[in-house]
């Protein structure tokens, strides 16, 4: 066999600085020299599901930006080395506290889990390729993009934009609805995407044998109109200077939107 590598893209292991299980990091550097401020950057939770496809479609996207309105930027995804329990660790990872349906995996990293991202991963970053500190993107789907929200709402300077796709607001709404009202230095931008058959199922779904379970569980946590009402919630909170988009992506469930939300995400990153 031949493997298959993408050019200008690499990854390694990061371990935060008091010991414990590192993190697989992926990098995908841009061609050419970099603006005088360094470039813009998108970090990428659940990486080891998708950072292959997110490059592609921001080199192909930045082939011809006057057509696409996406350009070079550093692409770095975050993730787990192999072997590693990867839902138990993103669920550590990506919660602040146990969620409204309970679970037996272990819940509340979320903390320790932005510190390492802006404590040791961004630095070293910096020290690989120039990066822009402002123009700093976090994009998280599903479980992350419940984190994503939650760092918006409680960490807000830690990135410029921000795109939750999918988010699991049902893990814990009340939270990111209390986040609404704390204060914040520079008016948010978020991007909120969800699949049109996130909440029913889809055509091709309905004669699986688990097909009422599956309806049962979509109808239980409102994936469409959670997202709904918690960007309509945020747009009445954050007011117009606030940079608020809710696209309803048509055709997708929960595991097709990742790729076609990922063009959108790098053109509102880059916006």
């Amino acid at each position: 066999m031949n493997p298959v590598t993408l050019p200008d893209a690499e990854w390694f292991d990061l371990a935060p600085p008091g010991g414990g299980a590192p993190w697989r990091i992926f990098l995908a550097r841009p061609q050419g020299e970099a603006p005088a401020a360094g470039f813009p950057g998108l970090f990428m939770l659940d990486a080891n599901a998708g950072f292959a496809t997110f490059t592609e479609v921001l080199r192909r996207g930045a082939v011809r930006p006057a057509a696409t309105s996406i350009g070079p930027m550093v692409l770095v995804g975050i993730g787990y080395p192999e072997g590693d329990d990867a839902r138990a660790r993103r669920h550590f990872d990506y919660t602040a506290g146990p969620g409204a349906e309970g679970g037996a995996r272990p819940t509340g990293g979320r903390d320790a889990f932005l510190g390492f991202i802006e404590q040791v991963l961004k630095p070293r970053i910096a020290r690989q390729v120039p990066l822009d500190p402002a123009r700093q993107t976090l994009f998280g789907h599903s479980l992350a993009g419940w984190f994503t929200l939650d760092v918006m709402m409680r960490d807000s300077s830690a990135f410029a934009a921000y795109v939750a796709v999918s988010p699991s607001l049902w893990w814990d709404e009340a939270r990111l609805i209390a986040g609404l009202a704390l204060a914040r230095a520079v008016p948010p931008r978020l991007s909120l995407m969800v699949g049109e058959w996130e909440q029913a199922l889809a055509p091709w779904q309905a004669e699986r044998p688990e097909a009422a379970e599956m309806a049962a569980r979509r109808a239980r946590r409102a994936m469409v109109d959670r997202a709904r009402g918690f960007a309509e919630r945020a747009r009445a909170a954050l007011g117009r200077e606030a940079d608020l988009r809710f696209d309803l992506l048509a055709g997708e469930d929960h595991a097709s939107i990742l790729p076609a939300a990922m063009a959108r995400a790098l053109r509102f990153a880059l916006a």
